[in-house]
């Protein structure tokens, strides 16, 4: 249930609206008066200890995290009867669902401002070991009224893993931000992965929806959109710089 406007938490944080409502996990705008500024606060709406494992690890990964186009990490906390919460900078603006819905941007201006959660996703991924956000989409990237974009939201992120047999690694978000980018570009989702792989659907080809979408570009979402890993591009720096060299 949704916190109360006014609800203060840790003795500290004054919850004054809900901000995001998640599968996972409610975000407040709340206002911190220690250090007079607005922050948000995340809420685990999840008792199982897995989910509790994962909520304390995205407030690991928020703490060291040094980036400017990732929210920085302020506090972990647990109230007995209420849960587990994570303060983190509160990053004001609308998703980049939002934005395009409102701006109606070109594929130039949409590669310019993402090359934020480009530069974020490379920082993660070179991380040792390698973090893995996993949940890369339209609606887990904020932008600012100065254009500048973040990747939020580390709530399914995990180490990276090398073992045997199939794997999480960057090219799993590397398919994610291609399929959002031609979500940008197009207004429409992709065609789901594993319907592709079963034959029941196939992947239309971006400028047949948007004719703006430069030829580069389209063979570039192509290519990371496939759905097999090893048929992607090695690296997400190789994808980007496919993407940006000609766009």
């Amino acid at each position: 249930m949704p916190l109360d406007p006014g609800t203060i938490l840790a003795g500290r944080y004054r919850s004054d609206r809900l901000h995001k409502l998640g599968s996972m996990g409610a975000v407040y705008q709340a206002f911190d008066p220690s250090l007079g500024t607005h922050v948000a606060v995340k809420e685990n709406l999840f008792s199982a200890p897995e989910y509790q494992r994962q909520f304390g690890r995205e407030a690991q990964f928020l703490a060291t995290f040094r980036h400017p186009n990732i929210p920085r990490g302020i506090d972990y906390f647990t109230i007995d009867g209420q849960g587990q919460f994570l303060a983190m900078a509160f990053i004001e603006g609308e998703t980049a669902r939002e934005w395009t819905e409102r701006q109606s941007p070109s594929p130039p201006d949409i590669l310019s401002v993402m090359q934020g959660v480009f530069e974020a996703l490379q920082y993660i991924h070179s991380r040792e070991p390698p973090i893995i956000h996993r949940d890369v989409e339209p609606t887990n990237i904020i932008v600012t009224k100065d254009s500048a974009a973040f990747l939020v939201d580390f709530g399914l992120a995990k180490v990276f893993e090398s073992r045997p047999g199939p794997t999480t690694d960057a090219r799993t978000d590397q398919f994610s931000f291609a399929a959002t980018l031609y979500a940008l570009m197009t207004r429409q989702t992709p065609a789901n992965s594993l319907e592709r792989a079963l034959g029941h659907q196939s992947l239309q080809p971006p400028t047949a929806l948007n004719p703006a979408i430069p030829l580069p570009v389209e063979a570039a979402l192509l290519r990371a959109l496939s759905v097999k890993g090893e048929d992607r591009y090695p690296t997400t720096a190789d994808f980007w710089h496919a993407l940006t060299k000609r766009a």
